[in-house]
């Protein structure tokens, strides 16, 4: 787990306007995320974990445990949120009331982070591509 403590900036992303308009969201979150290019920080305390995305203009945090179902609030919504880690590959999957569900696929790699995103409300798939911050 040599990812846990590195801070990750973005870099580029492809797709990515196209995987938040699949979401359905309102207009504002909509642009909200379309410019969110956060910092990623993953820490470990025991057996949590949090993942930290942060930008100027705001900080997304989540805490979990490996392989354990939460309720992960939302702006408007409640998903059931589940990760696993497979070596430097950490998943997750939320799944909503609505019936979405949205997987995050994060390769930790030597000095990069690449997270692929997928919906199963969407064909198509969108990949951010973290560089090491300095």
């Amino acid at each position: 787990m040599a990812f846990v403590g590195k801070s990750y900036q973005l870099e580029k992303d492809e797709n990515y306007e196209a995987f938040v308009d699949s979401l359905g969201m309102p207009p504002g979150r909509t642009e909200f995320f379309k410019k969110f290019k956060p910092v990623h920080k993953i820490e470990k305390n025991g057996d949590v974990y949090t993942i930290t995305a942060q930008c100027p203009s705001e900080t997304v945090k989540v805490s979990f445990k490996i392989g354990e179902e939460f309720d992960e609030q939302h702006t408007a919504s409640v998903a059931k949120s589940k990760f696993t880690l497979n070596g430097n590959i950490l998943n997750q999957e939320q799944k909503f009331n609505n019936g979405s569900v949205i997987n995050y696929k994060r390769e930790y790699l030597d000095n990069k982070l690449i997270t692929t995103l997928t919906h199963n409300k969407w064909n198509g798939k969108a990949v951010r591509y973290y560089a090491i911050k300095a």
